[in-house]
């Protein structure tokens, strides 16, 4: 289970790619609430997963919904992402330029197809081996584990982002970084269109 959730939490998708672009167009101290959020969002699924994930998976218009609403959801906020404008964050307009706030990062979560499909698959695949262990301590002790590591992982995506804005000096530089960014999300969900 903690491999399974490093690895989910440190590959690259839709949370790790906004951590980094937060990090890179306001700082890593500003995009702690969205680490925190992020940790906190990724609990809350899981658990409703553990204790609803039957009745929820099973039904097929709510995985359509899922999967089709949340690409819509990101495939708008690539487009945000590649169309904002860098200038703003370093003139410290916060009308139009702000991190993902702590509610923000959790509400998040229900649109991120891939902590729906990371923690199905998770907690289907470790809770059928997880003998003497009740399904609801079983989705409990995941969600925490999860969460726990999701948040380290996430804060080091923020801290990379942060160290790529000395790079990012230029108004054309972090245009380029936040377009590159917002394909890369883009990206991450052609496993989801996939599936």
């Amino acid at each position: 289970m903690i491999f399974f959730s490093v690895a989910s939490s440190g590959s690259p998708g839709p949370n790790n790619m906004l951590l980094t672009t937060t990090g890179a167009n306001y700082d890593f101290v500003r995009s702690l609430p969205h680490v925190l959020g992020t940790g906190v969002g990724i609990c809350l699924i899981l658990l409703a997963l553990g204790m609803f994930g039957s009745q929820l998976l099973e039904n097929e218009t709510f995985r359509n919904v899922l999967k089709w609403g949340g690409v819509a959801y990101l495939v708008w906020l690539a487009f945000k992402i590649a169309t904002s404008r860098p200038t703003a964050a370093s003139k410290g307009d916060e009308d139009s330029a702000r991190p993902l706030t702590f509610m923000q990062a959790v509400l998040f979560q229900a649109l991120n197809p891939k902590v729906w499909l990371a923690g199905a698959s998770g907690i289907l695949t470790y809770g059928a081996v997880a003998e003497g262990w009740s399904a609801l301590a079983m989705s409990v002790a995941f969600a925490l584990l999860f969460a726990s590591i999701s948040m380290p992982c996430g804060a080091s995506w923020a801290l990379i982002g942060t160290s790529a804005r000395h790079a990012l000096r230029s108004d054309r530089a972090l245009r380029t970084f936040n377009v590159a960014m917002a394909v890369l999300l883009l990206a991450s969900l052609v496993p989801v269109v996939l599936s």
